[in-house]
């Protein structure tokens, strides 16, 4: 009962600190992909305008959970701003709870939060890859929620952002794990399949598009290499050959897609085998993740300079 208070203690800290540096950085952040998401948030909620065609226009995008959250946020009058740092908020709090809950190397369990709370790909979420997120605020609510319903929080992540589709196969274990006779695991497998197949078709044409506008000649180089980097990583961490099975989609997706999204995937992938199977900060994994939290300060000194982490 104390771990668990401590947890929720520290938890609340970090996210506090997230707090303070979204409330910098968040209005500052108006260039780039982020004048999309205020032009939606400030002109598609207007009476007589269809506010989901206008989403799907400003943003390219069907994904139906993040519109409602905007629906509700605009619905109450609340700032963009405001429902961004809270949404940062929470996105950091619930990651550090995962990590007090799973990650039981006490006298690393501080280093690894700091260093991931600074982290460039964690970064870049908190500012900009918004709906992906929100999508994963859900993901780790999956994760730190012992309802049995909880896999509804998935399908939650899959209706904010399609490409949570990647670590279907990760989740599937982890559902089929909990369930010993041999023709339930068969059942759910087949029902679970045959949800997957109904978001690919409600969501094709959203998918098409996608794959249209990331895809090109296929993925770029940096987006393989990083994406494999991190699922072998991920195999030599937890010695099991099944990380690399279940990355599957998100090798494929690699290899088709020119997008940093699915490296972003891999790398929590990569995390949470980390923190899944309690493994230490070794001198590797160490400077792994200090590089990447070095990445981030550009990326911030961008937001500062020009409105834009991307330049």
């Amino acid at each position: 009962m104390i771990k668990v208070q401590k947890g929720k203690m520290y938890s609340l800290l970090y996210a506090f600190f997230i707090f303070l540096s979204s409330f910098y950085f968040v209005p500052l952040y108006i260039y780039g992909d982020q004048q999309f998401y205020i032009d939606f948030y400030d002109n598609c909620f207007f009476p007589n305008t269809d506010s989901f065609e206008c989403y799907n226009v400003k943003l390219g995008t069907q994904e139906p959970l993040y519109f409602i959250l905007v629906w509700i946020m605009k619905f109450f009058n609340i700032d963009r701003n405001i429902f961004i740092i809270l949404s940062n908020t929470l996105f950091s709090y619930l990651l550090c709870m995962n990590i007090f809950k799973y990650y039981r190397v006490d006298y690393t369990r501080n280093t690894l939060i700091i260093l991931l709370l600074t982290n460039y790909y964690f970064i870049v979420l908190l500012f900009a890859a918004e709906r992906l997120k929100f999508s994963l605020i859900f993901i780790l609510l999956y994760l730190l929620l012992s309802s049995k319903y909880k896999i509804i929080y998935y399908v939650l992540a899959i209706l904010a952002h399609i490409q949570s589709f990647f670590l279907s196969f990760y989740i599937v274990f982890l559902e089929l794990r909990k369930i010993k006779k041999i023709w339930l695991k068969f059942f759910m497998l087949a029902l679970i399949g045959l949800i997957g197949a109904i978001f690919i078709l409600f969501l094709s044409e959203h998918i098409s598009h996608k794959v249209e506008a990331y895809g090109g000649d296929g993925g770029s180089m940096g987006s393989v290499v990083k994406t494999l980097f991190f699922i072998i990583l991920s195999c030599l961490y937890s010695k099991n050959i099944k990380i690399l099975i279940c990355a599957i989609p998100l090798i494929v997706a690699s290899f088709l897609l020119d997008v940093e999204r699915v490296a972003i995937f891999a790398f929590f992938v990569f995390i949470g085998t980390i923190v899944y199977h309690k493994k230490r900060i070794d001198i590797l994994l160490f400077f792994i993740l200090l590089y990447f939290s070095l990445k981030s300060i550009d990326f911030l000194i961008n937001i500062v300079k020009f409105g834009s982490g991307y330049i």
